[in-house]
């Protein structure tokens, strides 16, 4: 979980992350304790805060100009700070970011930027040297998880779950998904699963994997599964925690992340 200080408030952040839903629960915590209104901040209909994505891998310039760029200069609507809250940044072109160079450097008093990505490297060092760096403190105890007995067979049941059969992925839910125990590392194993998928994905890169020893059976799984299932895979991954934290069906709800 991400703690983005209130106490100093600054212009312009970059946090490297790859949940960007517990990101999004961090940014609205910040927006709150700033003074923006509770209610619509949590419904996601705050006129002050403007989340921008990127639709097919990309957010062109056009984008950055007319949603950013222009609308920087004007006053907060109903609030005494906007919040600009740029995703996938990762996503940006060199011209993109060109373009928002300058509102980075004097940035109006009123807005804070943040700009979410999971490698912060691809942003240019301009655009990095004006922010605050904020990293995920994700847990990197990741060895431990490597020496589960059952880790090659859960990388399996990911790179094939695309295409197994119902009864194989019950039966993979069956044995893991009964107890606390194996559930809570199954998931935080497929927390690095993932991460290290979507970064290969975008880099090409074996260099900065967690799971080094399972490379070939990660490449299989960016071979299966493009970025956007990639992230829902992930929502399914979050959706899997809370539920499993909630005394839902552990089995039910793992057999649920298998078929995304």
């Amino acid at each position: 979980m991400v703690n983005i200080p209130v106490k100093k408030v600054y212009n312009s952040y970059i946090i490297e992350t790859y949940n960007y839903d517990s990101i999004k629960k961090s940014i609205k915590e910040f927006a709150i304790a700033n003074g923006l209104e509770k209610r619509l901040v949590e419904t996601d209909n705050h006129p002050d805060i403007l989340y921008i994505e990127s639709p097919n891998n990309n957010i062109p310039i056009d984008t950055i100009r007319q949603e950013v760029v222009e609308k920087a200069v004007f006053s907060p609507n109903i609030a005494d700070r906007k919040i600009y809250v740029i995703y996938d940044c990762i996503n940006l072109s060199e011209a993109a970011q060109n373009a928002m160079l300058k509102t980075l450097e004097e940035p109006p008093a009123f807005d804070t930027f943040f700009l979410v990505t999971s490698n912060a490297n691809k942003l240019l060092e301009t655009i990095r040297s004006r922010c605050i760096m904020i990293k995920d403190n994700e847990d990197t105890n990741y060895k431990n998880i490597l020496q589960l007995e059952y880790v090659k067979e859960a990388v399996l049941a990911l790179a094939n779950a695309k295409y197994s059969s119902a009864s194989d992925k019950m039966n993979f839910a069956d044995k893991f998904g009964g107890k606390d125990s194996n559930l809570k590392d199954i998931i935080k194993l497929y927390r690095y699963i993932l991460r290290d998928a979507m970064l290969y994905k975008i880099t090409l890169s074996k260099n900065s994997l967690y799971l080094r020893e399972l490379e070939d059976d990660i490449v299989n799984i960016v071979n299966t599964y493009d970025l956007k299932e990639m992230g829902k895979l992930v929502d399914s991954l979050n959706l899997l925690s809370d539920e499993n934290r909630n005394n839902v069906n552990k089995k039910i709800s793992l057999f649920n992340f298998l078929e995304v």
